[in-house]
């Protein structure tokens, strides 16, 4: 049986490749329908459909060339499971440098009927301003 640790890991390379491919289809499909999700500086979003329209915009900004997810903390009960960490990205405006983004969350995932996990609850932030 594959550890919730290597569950998680192997989420988050999926989740940042989505990213990189700005593949929102790609991307929600790691959440469950009644997720949460806590953006910095903007309104919560409730439901698949208010993440992914939310997420969208963000993807149809400047394209993420790299992105790495970084769980720093795993822990299971149950049927949830958690993980703490860092992540960074890097984007390129269309007139301008190279800009590499770092931030830190907490995210709750719930495990599924298979077995598998899905984003439930995620909360993040950047270290510093965008």
């Amino acid at each position: 049986m594959t550890s919730l640790k290597d569950s998680i890991d192997s989420l988050w390379k999926e989740y940042a490749a989505a990213v990189v491919a700005s593949d929102i289809e790609r991307w929600i499909s790691l959440w469950i329908d009644k997720g949460i999700q806590m953006p910095p500086n903007a309104p919560v979003n409730i439901g698949k459909e208010k993440i992914k329209a939310f997420t969208q915009t963000l993807m149809n900004g400047p394209p993420v060339s790299k992105m790495v997810v970084n769980s720093e903390e795993v822990r299971e009960t149950s049927d949830w499971g958690f993980s703490r960490g860092n992540y960074w990205f890097e984007m390129t405006p269309k007139e301008g440098e190279t800009v590499k983004v770092i931030g830190k969350f907490t995210t709750i995932f719930e495990k599924q009927e298979d077995g598998s996990w899905k984003i439930a609850r995620d909360c993040f932030n950047y270290d510093t301003p965008l």
